[in-house]
């Protein structure tokens, strides 16, 4: 509310837990400009820092007061973002907590660009090149993360971020090892040891689970997915069906190959040779099938993703026909040849 000794002052923030207006200062540093989004764990704002006037992702969320194991890993995890270090990762710059409103808080590096979900929707036609530049920039953070011991365990479209730079898409991962501990449960939300259900590797569900980076890799799998064909790779998660089809489908289903699926839901390009055999090492319900980490499956990604140039020319398979037609040729050929020879 405003400071009625001052009235210039801009308003200090209360302890309500709606949205809080634009202008209003939080916890002595910062200045809100605008909230720009919501999550299960609480909302960003951009603000502007007061001490130097760079703006930033302000990320707020109430922390109970008793919950000290809550407190400490969200301290922890902030402290381990900053650690992470990868020109894909929105960089955990600050944190801390407002003594008058007991909101813990993040200043992380704006990320200005769209959600990977509305880049890649408003794309239908998106080139190989640039779908082989998002992903390499995934994979870049994903290995950057497991080196520094950080699991995500919440990868998804929403937390990802394009923004334009020189004219080329930059990929930006946001909320690395936060989101996980603050939940809502329905279908679109983190819920405790989940992550986002559409897009958590099966084990999270599992009592005792303790985060690996595989974790991350069957969520780098359904994005690679996602980036090359425009649609999610579970069935029912786009038309009417019950939440009960789709968490079936999500836990029980049997794996379809990559462009099997694509061509069931009616994508029409095809998919690059080779990401079959990629994805079935990502997406595997086993976490022992699939690829140890970031780093090794962002290599045989970008492997499969090269030009064909890069892998030594394309390998072009012939029908049998072509191959007998071949050597009739060769056979005409030569006895033509031997013909001119004995003639001279």
């Amino acid at each position: 509310m405003p400071d009625p000794t001052n009235p210039s002052a801009p308003p200090s923030v209360g302890p309500s837990r709606g949205s809080l207006p634009p202008g209003a200062e939080f916890a002595g540093r910062f200045v809100l400009r605008r909230l720009v989004g919501r999550g299960s764990m609480g909302k960003v704002y951009e603000a502007e820092r007061l001490a130097d006037g760079a703006v930033v992702a302000l990320k707020l969320t109430t922390l109970g007061r008793g919950d000290a194991r809550a407190r400490r890993r969200f301290e922890r995890e902030a402290e381990a973002a900053s650690k992470i270090e990868s020109p894909h990762i929105s960089r955990s710059l600050d944190s801390g907590e407002d003594a008058a409103t007991g909101m813990a808080w993040i200043a992380f590096e704006l990320a200005r660009g769209p959600t990977l979900d509305v880049y890649v929707r408003a794309r239908p036609d998106l080139p190989l090149a640039v779908a082989a530049r998002l992903l390499a920039g995934v994979g870049d953070a994903l290995a950057a993360a497991h080196r520094a011991g950080v699991v995500h365990r919440d990868l998804k479209p929403e937390n990802l971020r394009v923004e334009e730079r020189a004219g080329e898409p930059h990929l930006l991962v946001l909320d690395f090892g936060i989101a996980k501990e603050f939940a809502g449960l329905d279908i679109s939300a983190t819920a405790p040891g989940l992550g986002t259900p559409l897009w958590v590797a099966p084990e999270q569900s599992r009592e005792g689970y303790v985060a690996a980076p595989s974790a991350d890799v069957w969520a780098f799998g359904l994005i690679a997915f996602f980036i090359l064909t425009g649609r999610l790779y579970w069935r029912h998660a786009e038309d009417a069906s019950s939440l009960a089809d789709l968490a079936l489908e999500l836990m029980r289903s049997p794996l379809e190959p990559a462009s099997v699926r694509a061509r069931a839901l009616g994508v029409r390009r095809p998919l690059p040779p080779g990401f079959d055999a990629w994805f079935v090492r990502a997406v595997n319900r086993d976490p022992a099938a699939r690829f140890v980490d970031g780093a090794e499956a962002s290599r045989a990604l970008a492997t499969v993703l090269s030009p064909p140039s890069d892998r030594g020319g394309p390998v072009v398979e012939r029908p049998w026909w072509f191959l007998l037609l071949l050597i009739a040729t060769l056979v005409g050929a030569g006895f033509a040849l031997s013909r001119i020879i004995r003639g001279h």
